[in-house]
């Protein structure tokens, strides 16, 4: 729950955050993964298939998605991949146990990739089979902006999903 209110007050700038009471009880024991898009917390409206599905650990509020330096890169990375006319699905998560994560995305929607930022990725630039999709992990456009090195090893993983999804 700290977590959701923290992102609350850090990216979307709220400073009076007002639970439903079911919110407020939780402990936070029941809810080991979060997801947000621009609007705030993610709730799927019904189950969707994506073509790719882009998900951003994060581990503070400065290397969300809808910040606006990392938005500027997270955009041209997207515009080198020339992803025309294909579903796409962009979420920032935060997240206890990331070996849970498949199981968690997977009550959301499914996704014929899925790539995962992180600051700290793990298993970095494998095609991995997890659930019904593939999944590979690199570096995060946030990290990208502190070290401008690893943009090599982004866009080769970039490269992969491209081949993966045929573009």
């Amino acid at each position: 729950m700290k977590d959701y209110i923290q992102y609350l007050q850090d990216v979307l700038g709220l400073q009076n955050v007002m639970l439903s009471p079911g919110e407020a009880g939780r402990t936070g024991d029941e809810v080991k993964t979060r997801f947000f898009s621009a609007e705030g917390p993610f709730t799927a409206h019904e189950f969707q298939h994506y073509e790719l599905v882009f998900l951003n650990i994060l581990t503070q509020a400065k290397e969300s998605f809808f910040n606006k330096d990392v938005r500027d890169l997270f955009d041209k990375m997207k515009a080198a991949m020339k992803l025309k006319n294909i579903q796409v699905l962009e979420l920032d998560c935060t997240v206890d146990d990331r070996s849970q994560l498949p199981s968690e995305l997977a009550k959301i929607c499914e996704s014929k990739v899925v790539v995962v930022f992180s600051s700290f990725p793990k298993d970095i630039g494998e095609l991995i089979f997890k659930g019904p999709g593939k999944w590979i992990e690199t570096y995060s456009p946030a990290y990208l902006l502190e070290d401008a090195a690893a943009k090599k090893v982004v866009w080769n993983d970039l490269q992969k999903v491209m081949k993966e999804l045929g573009l």
